[in-house]
Order: structure tokens, then C-alpha cells, then sequence
């Protein structure tokens, strides 16, 4: 994995912006986002609220759409994918 660090900044509308250098392949990447003096733009007690775990009901995890997730995997039977992936872990292991 190379890692490439580049500057940006996030606008008041909430988007990131950056320049992608010119010789980064087109592909998936992961993006870490750092932010500085961030102890100087909360309180404690606003860190401590923000890192408070607040369950969601099931109810409210569906209305919000946090449901299903495998569409962007082309994966339409969650039976059938596990299945095939036992099938492929069982073929790896076999003797």
C-alpha cells in the first residue's frame, strides 16, 4: 500500500475538497481525515457528549436507511452469498 498525503479543505457546506495528483490510478482508495487543534474547537464536555454511544431502536435504524448494504456488491441473496462463500472456504481447506 503506498500512502499519499494530500491537503484539503471541508466547506461550510460539509464537502471535501482536494487536488487529486496527476498520476494517482483511478481505482478505490481509503481516506483518513485529520484534524488539527481539535482540542481547541471543543470542550471536554463536548468531546465527552460526541463520544457518548446513543442506541438507535430498529425502527429508527430503518427509517434513517442503515438497512441492507450489499447492493453496491451486486449481492441480491444473502442465503445464496454465504453459501458459496462456505462453498469456496471448504475447497480452500480440503485436504
Amino acid at each position: 500500500m503506498v500512502t499519499i498525503r494530500l491537503k484539503g479543505q471541508v466547506t461550510p457546506e460539509g464537502k471535501l475538497v482536494f487536488d487529486v495528483p496527476d498520476n494517482l490510478p483511478p481505482g478505490e482508495v481509503d481516506i483518513t481525515i485529520e484534524v488539527p487543534n481539535l482540542d481547541e474547537q471543543f470542550t471536554e464536555e463536548e468531546i465527552k457528549e460526541l463520544l457518548t454511544f446513543k442506541p438507535a431502536s430498529g425502527a429508527e435504524v430503518v427509517a434513517k436507511g442503515l438497512v441492507g448494504g450489499w447492493e453496491h456488491k451486486g449481492i441480491t441473496d444473502s442465503v445464496a452469498f454465504v453459501e458459496e462463500l462456505r462453498r469456496k472456504q471448504n475447497k480452500r481447506h480440503s485436504w
